[in-house]
């Protein structure tokens, strides 16, 4: 039987199925914790996913890494993407490739809502478990990636619009339950890595990077525990570098090496966050979100929330109370 290329209007998959366009902030931020870490709910068995985001000016993820590779197709709009301290202009029908181990989210849109279509897997569906054979060809584009990979394939090049069918393919085979429909997944999924291998030839680079990466994030997992727990509590540069038992101007450069952030903007990053979810969540008080969130000074907290979420607490509060016309519903 001939597959059929999936039709490209916005509203639909393939020839039957519509879009559930999803509101990508209520589903990944709750999903992030204290380290920063994104945390899908795969299916043990076979860990892949294909999901139909939008994303909100007014209400942005914010940085943060996770243990599956992912694939981001810009299905409309234009944004700043932001991998570590590196800002990429992304438009419709581009690509980003991304291996978890950098700390990334959209930094800016361009226009009040975008949609985006993302596929997730774990490497472990493609490579083999003592990583010696060839299967690992297919995650070199995920594993060599360095300060200077360049992350979005651009539309011009065709690949992206390729890998979005075949994405659309995926998502038709999933939940993937018989061995017919999980061969399916795996052979699109293999169809897409070929087109990023073939892209990426020329890019040097080793997979040595990948587990470089993954050491020095390990190196600071105390101090994202102690957060977590913490966050309501005053924490200094100083006790953060003394937690992970390094001196404070080393500490500061190593942090952001790996996180692409200065600690004190992580740190208002997560407790900004936290503060998010206590306004819609419950019927605290400004000022008591505040406090339980770290900030002892609520003109303070008002400052930084409104930089980082581009209104005033009780703007974000009320808007979310009364949705409108332009918010993420879903269609």
């Amino acid at each position: 039987m001939q597959l059929q290329s999936p039709i490209r209007d916005p509203a639909f998959i393939g020839p039957l199925t519509k879009i559930c366009w999803e509101n990508a902030y209520t589903i990944v931020e709750p999903q992030t914790n204290a380290e920063g870490i994104h945390v899908w709910p795969f299916d043990p068995s076979f860990p892949v996913d294909v999901r139909h985001f939008l994303f909100g000016k007014r209400r942005n993820t914010r940085l943060a890494r996770h243990d599956y590779f992912e694939l981001l197709y810009l299905e409309s709009g234009e944004v700043v993407y932001q991998v570590q301290d590196r800002y990429f202009t992304v438009n419709e029908g581009d690509l980003i490739v991304i291996s978890g181990t950098q700390y990334h989210c959209m930094a800016e849109l361009h226009c009040e809502q975008v949609r985006a279509t993302l596929l997730y897997f774990m490497p472990d569906l493609i490579r083999a478990n003592d990583m010696s054979g060839e299967d690992v060809e297919y995650l070199m584009p995920f594993l060599v990636q360095d300060t200077a990979f360049p992350y979005v394939v651009h539309y011009k090049t065709v690949i992206p619009a390729q890998v979005s069918d075949l994405m659309e393919r995926i998502h038709e085979e999933l939940p993937a339950i018989s061995p017919l429909s999980r061969l399916s997944v795996k052979t699109y999924l293999k169809m897409i890595l070929l087109l990023l291998v073939k892209h990426y030839a020329g890019y040097g680079g080793t997979e040595e990077i990948f587990y470089l990466k993954q050491k020095a994030i390990e190196r600071l997992r105390p101090l994202f525990e102690y957060i977590d727990h913490h966050y309501a509590d005053p924490i200094t540069v100083d006790d953060a570098a003394s937690i992970v038992c390094m001196s404070e101007s080393h500490f500061m450069r190593f942090f952001r090496q790996v996180t692409g952030q200065p600690f004190v903007s992580y740190l208002n990053h997560f407790r900004i966050a936290r503060a998010q979810a206590m306004l819609v969540t419950t019927d605290k008080s400004i000022s008591e979100v505040s406090q339980e969130v770290g900030f002892c000074d609520q003109s303070y907290f008002g400052l930084v929330f409104r930089r980082l979420v581009h209104m005033t607490p009780r703007e974000y509060k009320e808007h979310l109370k009364t949705p409108s016309r332009g918010s993420l519903a879903q269609h």
